[in-house]
């Protein structure tokens, strides 16, 4: 069995810091945690968890709801990451289920009062999301994976990570421009949608530095669409019939993309692109962004294992740069 000792003998520090890594990782160096982090993944070290909730009386564990539909195709790549990153801190990760808002802060209490979880992780974040509200009044540890629309982004109670949609779609559109498209529209969700909003902005901005409209014409470019195929196509059809320039179509996500493609002739040689880069964005080959959902994790374990010691620093608001894919 690998000990404490033997990660401290190949990091070259004291078992004292090996420690202070796991239990106490806002006083350890930047430079000294990467080399206690690399010594436990050569040597597979796994802390004693049970001993662990013994001397510090926490449960170790991080809870996420999952609903039954609506969710981003991500999340099960996300689910496996977050449980890699947990396990390698000595942390569990719990499932639970959610069928509203409403229904996950009735989970919420029950689990609390169990002393079950130490801190949340909230999903699916919306314009004030009533979860926020509940657990800040009751001093209750949590971390967003999107940003708390409606509310102020730099709360220092509100720890958040989130993936930059506006600058994924900014870099798409330029894609687009230096490919020779120049008729680009934008395919979106429905506002109020923080997250929609956030990456429309990057399309339209890019749109208008690059002289390509202007603000008075912008909306002819644009369509609104639920999150689903069958409502990507009706959108689709309806912005071409309104402005039949148009060479290229950035869309909001991979679902709306595989509708606005599977509704145009495959004679058109318009460009789709989506965000995601998930199973049919690679199958019909169209360009999309990738989320970094190991460095998502990653960012949501760490600021979790702060927030359960009540540490509030500016970098428990992360936002993370999405990949471009072109095909």
């Amino acid at each position: 069995m690998v000990s404490i000792k033997d990660v401290a003998a190949e990091a070259r520090v004291s078992p004292q810091t090996v420690s202070n890594y796991f239990n106490q990782p806002e006083i350890v160096k930047d430079m000294t945690r990467k080399k206690v982090e690399s010594a436990v993944e050569k040597l597979r070290y796994t802390p004693n968890a049970s001993a662990r909730r013994l001397r510090t009386r926490k449960s170790n564990t991080l809870a996420i709801g999952i609903a039954p539909t609506g969710y981003s195709p991500i999340y099960d790549l996300l689910l496996h990451a977050l449980v890699s990153e947990a396990d390698r801190s000595g942390l569990r990760i719990m499932l639970y289920k959610t069928d509203s808002k409403t229904d996950e802060i009735r989970q919420y209490r029950s689990l609390i009062a169990g002393g079950d979880v130490d801190c949340f992780i909230l999903t699916d974040t919306e314009h004030h999301d009533p979860r926020i509200a509940w657990l800040t009044d009751h001093r209750q540890a949590f971390v967003l994976f999107g940003r708390p629309w409606g509310h102020d982004l730099s709360d220092p109670d509100i720890a958040w990570v989130d993936v930059d949609g506006r600058r994924g779609i900014a870099d798409m559109t330029r894609h687009l421009i230096l490919t020779g498209h120049r008729h680009i529209g934008f395919l979106g969700w429905p506002e109020p949608s923080g997250t929609g909003t956030d990456r429309k902005r990057g399309w339209q901005e890019t749109m208008e530095q690059a002289k390509l409209c202007d603000p008075s014409s912008i909306s002819d470019y644009l369509a609104y669409s639920q999150d689903d195929i069958r409502s990507g196509q009706i959108a689709c059809r309806e912005l071409m019939s309104r402005k039949t320039c148009i060479d290229a179509i950035v869309c909001v996500s991979d679902t709306l993309a595989t509708g606005a493609l599977t509704s145009l002739p495959h004679s058109t040689g318009i460009a789709v692109t989506g965000f995601d880069n998930t199973a049919p964005a690679q199958s019909l080959g169209f360009p999309s962004l990738e989320q970094p959902t190991q460095d998502i994790a990653h960012e949501l374990v760490r600021i979790a294992m702060e927030r359960i010691r009540r540490i509030r620093n500016e970098t428990h608001h992360t936002l993370l740069a999405p990949r471009l894919i072109t095909r």
